[in-house]
C-alpha cells in the first residue's frame, strides 16, 4: 500500500495499491475533487510519499488539464525540441483534429503562438499539447482529462484515433483521467476514486456488476447531461439491467436532489469548460468571416531585439543632456516656488 501527501497534508492520497499492465489503457473516474488528478501527480514524483514504493519503467508523457503553450511557432510548441520527422508530425496534426485549425490560422503551423497560447481556444490548447505528447513517443501517457475542453464529436474522433484501443497509441500504456462515461466501455480498466482512496476497480462489466460507487458516478453523470445520446441510453439501459427500474429511478431522482443543491457552483465551471470547437471538427469545418489576405508578417505576435555596434550616436549624449535640464529645470523650480513659500509673510 502507497500513501501520497500534496506536501502540505491538506489532501492526501491513502492506501494506493496500483497494477497497470504494459500497454493497457486505463481510466481513473470519481467525483470533482475525488483525487484524480493527484493520483498523476504521484505517478510523477509531484507528491510526497509517505509510504510505500512506486516502479515506473519506461519514459512518461504527460498532458495536464490545462494546456501548457510556449510563445513559440505552433510546430515548434509540438515538435518541443526534437528533430521533424514530417511524416510523423502530419500523423499527430490529423489524429489529434488540427488540420481544420491550420488552414484558418495565418501562417498555418508556422503562426506564431501568444503567451499562454492567447491566440488559441481553450480545445486548440488542448490538442496542441496532446500533439506534443503523441509526436514524443514515449512508452506510458498520463492524460489529465484532455477531452474536457473539446466538443463530444472531437473527443470522439481524439479517442478514436489517438487514445483508444484502435488509436495510434494503442500499443502504449495509457493512464487516462476523464469525465467521458460514453469511452468507459472500451478501457481495460476503471479505477474509481473517492476522497483520496481507490473504492473500486475493475472493467467496466465487473463493476456494474457491483452495484457500488462506479455505477452511482454513471447515474450522477447522466443525470447532469442536458442533451442525450445513444451510448448514454446504452450506459443507461445497461444500469437498468444491473440495478432495476425502481432502484435506477430512486438513485436518479437522488442525483436530481443533488445537482440542483450545487447548481450555482457548477454552473461556473460548466460555462468555463464549454469552448467553442466548431472550427476544429474533423468532420466540417466551420466557414469563417471573409476577410483580406493577411500580410505574411501578421502572425507575429512579438518583435525582436535589435542591436547595435560601433561608437554611441551624438543624438544619444544630445538627447540625455535633454532629458537631464529639464530634470534640474523642474527641480529649481519647485526649490525656488518652497523658499519663496517660506519667505512670505
Amino acid at each position: 500500500m502507497i500513501s501520497f501527501s500534496n506536501g502540505n497534508h491538506i489532501f492526501a492520497l491513502t492506501d494506493i495499491e496500483l497494477d497497470i499492465g504494459q500497454g493497457s489503457l486505463v481510466a481513473i473516474v470519481g467525483t470533482v475533487g475525488s483525487g484524480k488528478s493527484s493520483m498523476l501527480s504521484a505517478l510523477l514524483g509531484e507528491m510526497e510519499k509517505l509510504s510505500g514504493n512506486v516502479t515506473i519503467s519506461g519514459s512518461l508523457a504527460y498532458v495536464s488539464q490545462q494546456a501548457w503553450i510556449q510563445n513559440a511557432k505552433l510546430r515548434d510548441n509540438i515538435l518541443f525540441g526534437s528533430k521533424l520527422d514530417q511524416s510523423k508530425y502530419n500523423k499527430a496534426i490529423d489524429n489529434c483534429a488540427l488540420l481544420s485549425d491550420l488552414d484558418i490560422l495565418p501562417a498555418k503551423d508556422e503562426t506564431e503562438i501568444g503567451e499562454k497560447g492567447i491566440n488559441l481556444s481553450g480545445g486548440q490548447k488542448q490538442r496542441v499539447s496532446l500533439a506534443r505528447a503523441v509526436y514524443a513517443d514515449a512508452d506510458i501517457y498520463l492524460l489529465d482529462d484532455p477531452l474536457s475542453a473539446v466538443d463530444s464529436h472531437v473527443g470522439k474522433h481524439i479517442f478514436d484515433k489517438v487514445i483508444g484501443p484502435d488509436g495510434c497509441l494503442n500499443s502504449k500504456t495509457r493512464v487516462l483521467v476523464t469525465h467521458a462515461v460514453t469511452f468507459l466501455p472500451k478501457v481495460d480498466k476503471i479505477i474509481v476514486l473517492k476522497k483520496g482512496v481507490i473504492s473500486e476497480s475493475g472493467s467496466y462489466k465487473e463493476l456494474l456488476a457491483q452495484k457500488g460507487d462506479f455505477a452511482e458516478f454513471l447515474v450522477q453523470h447522466i443525470s447532469d447531461q442536458a442533451e442525450e445520446s445513444t451510448e448514454l441510453n446504452d450506459i443507461k439501459t445497461e444500469l437498468e439491467q444491473h440495478l432495476g427500474q425502481d432502484e435506477l429511478h430512486r438513485q436518479f431522482s437522488r442525483a436530481r436532489t443533488t445537482s440542483t443543491m450545487s447548481d450555482g457552483s457548477r454552473g461556473s465551471k460548466t460555462s468555463l469548460n464549454k469552448t467553442d470547437e466548431a472550427v476544429a471538427s474533423p468532420a466540417k469545418t466551420a466557414e469563417a468571416p471573409k476577410q483580406d489576405k493577411p500580410k505574411s508578417n501578421m502572425q507575429q505576435q512579438y518583435q525582436e531585439e535589435k542591436t547595435g555596434t560601433g561608437s554611441v550616436s551624438w543624438r544619444v549624449y544630445m538627447f540625455y543632456l535633454f532629458r537631464r535640464m529639464l530634470k534640474l529645470k523642474g527641480f529649481f523650480r519647485n526649490m525656488f516656488t518652497n523658499i519663496l513659500s517660506i519667505l512670505s509673510p
